[in-house]
């Protein structure tokens, strides 16, 4: 039996950004605020300026010095921003990533691989081992975090193919990252944990955030095919100096 998701809309994914930025009233569609919050210094000290839109909304939170520049050209992108200024060689859009969700219907789709669930503690050993057999970059690009809260095995042939890592952040978002070894893609193994953790997130009523980079066109390729559909875009800008 298919496991009953939680019902939400968009709205309810900018609300929960307006709340993290400490906006309380939901503003009118097309919105663009710059907030006088310092949400912009939680990446590096480098780090200028951040930025959510989607359809609805767009929200800027920025050192101050840029806050009079950014409210009157309210570009709908950071890079857009950064390429307006004279200096745009000493800065630097470093995340631009994509969030995906599924709105309004539940996987239809049979896994092909076998997926087994890995505690932290009792299998610390067994994902150790799959990491150190992953390429750095790999690693890097899917931000795979090691403390993360759940973890699911695709099993290939008796061998761990790939792990899925989810995290618990802001309530109830549920936020993954995937990697599967070079010589198991194309497998179905990356689609088979996303579909596993689509169906366990539900039991644990929480929402599934798919965020990536929106360059890594296999991953988009992936959530799509399970039915996630983009609905904001994050970027942070920082100082190169």
């Amino acid at each position: 039996m298919k496991t009953k998701r939680m019902k939400f809309d968009s709205t309810f994914i900018d609300q929960s950004w307006l709340q993290r930025l400490g906006i309380p009233a939901f503003p009118e569609t097309g919105s663009y605020i710059i907030n006088p919050c310092d949400y912009w210094k939680r990446g590096g000290e480098e780090d200028l300026a951040f930025l959510y839109s989607s359809e609805s909304l767009t929200l800027v939170s920025c050192h101050p010095d840029l806050r009079h520049e950014l409210g009157q050209l309210q570009p709908e992108s950071l890079e857009t921003y950064r390429k307006y200024r004279a200096d745009a060689d000493r800065l630097e859009v470093y995340i631009d990533d994509l969030d995906y969700y599924l709105f309004d219907h539940q996987p239809d789709y049979t896994p092909e691989v076998e997926v087994i669930e890995l505690t932290a503690n009792r299998d610390r050993n067994r994902i150790e081992k799959f990491i150190a057999c992953c390429d750095p970059r790999d690693l890097t690009t899917a931000d795979f975090d090691e403390d993360s809260d759940y973890f699911y095995a695709a099993i290939i042939n008796g061998q761990v193919a790939g792990i899925l890592a989810a995290y618990c952040g802001v309530e109830p978002f549920e936020s993954l990252s995937i990697i599967v070894l070079p010589e198991f893609r194309g497998t179905g193994a990356a689609k088979s944990l996303l579909a596993r953790l689509v169906d366990e997130a539900g039991h644990r009523n929480r929402i599934v955030r798919y965020r990536t980079n929106q360059e890594n066109k296999a991953s988009i390729r992936l959530c799509e095919s399970l039915g996630f559909r983009q609905h904001s875009r994050l970027q942070i800008m920082a100082s190169l100096d």
